[in-house]
């Protein structure tokens, strides 16, 4: 009989990937393209990766998804194969913060200091981020990722500022403040280190499952800081209208008539 494997689904930057493994422990992975979409890849990903360990949908026990910040579309996109997952196959989901998986990456690097901090480009000045102490729970324990301060949205020239030092910075938020960073003298990590990887979502997800972290239906969404960038683009065209009709009272929309619907 086969055992549950533990299927783990990272799309939320724009390298997408995913893994299948057991006990928190890879037994196959793969990277999507870059260059293609996630929508198009991650299936026929998650297809080859059951028959490559000669298991089946059912075999999956537990699916955990990189739950954000980070792309809106990607975000979407695990988030529905999770809930999708749980609903014809009733196995278990677990939502996995994308900025804590980008922090253990910085397990992996030699002679970093004790406080992390992710930065996720945002735009217009802002990032997604936030701070982790790396630390372990017991002398013979492994290295562990803790929340200090929680995921949020920044404006960078406030909040970088505002970062703990000394401090290991990584994320793909580094290349558009590396000079600020640099000033503040903070350590900016290789860029091989600032993506996530689904190997991460994988063993972190592992560990919120055993703390009984399981998702209910509703809880299977995406974690979204800010609307989509057109969202906003509508909002502010919207307001920029509003304000022009204030300007004009003879206008055709100030007298509640919209001229499009003449």
């Amino acid at each position: 009989m086969q055992p549950d494997y533990e299927l783990a689904l990272e799309t939320s930057s724009r390298r997408g990937s995913v893994a299948l493994g057991h006990g928190g422990q890879t037994r196959a992975a793969r990277v999507l393209s870059a260059e293609r979409t996630h929508t198009a890849e991650l299936l026929p990903a998650i297809r080859d990766l059951l028959a490559e360990v000669g298991a089946g949908p059912r075999d999956v026990g537990c699916v955990c998804f990189s739950q954000g910040p980070g792309s809106f579309t990607g975000l979407r996109v695990a988030a529905t194969v999770a809930r999708m997952w749980q609903s014809a196959l009733g196995c278990r989901v677990v939502a996995v913060p994308s900025l804590e998986v980008i922090a253990r990456n910085a397990l992996a690097y030699a002679g970093g200091p004790p406080h992390v901090a992710v930065l996720l480009d945002a735009r217009r000045g802002r990032v997604f981020g936030g701070v982790f102490t790396c630390a372990a729970t017991s002398p013979n324990a492994e290295l562990q990722m803790n929340e200090t301060v929680a995921a949020g949205l920044h404006d960078a020239a406030t909040w970088l500022p505002t970062l703990p030092k000394p401090c290991s910075v990584l994320g793909d938020g580094v290349a558009a403040h590396r000079a600020t960073l640099d000033a503040l003298g903070l350590q900016m990590l290789p860029e091989d280190y600032w993506l996530p990887d689904a190997r991460e979502v994988l063993a972190l997800g592992h560990q919120l499952a055993l703390a009984g972290h399981f998702c209910t239906p509703e809880q299977i969404v995406p974690l979204y800081l800010q609307p989509p960038e057109c969202e906003e683009v509508y909002e502010q065209r919207r307001a920029a209208a509003r304000a022009r009709v204030g300007r004009n009272p003879k206008s055709k929309i100030a007298r509640g008539r919209d001229p499009r619907c003449a």
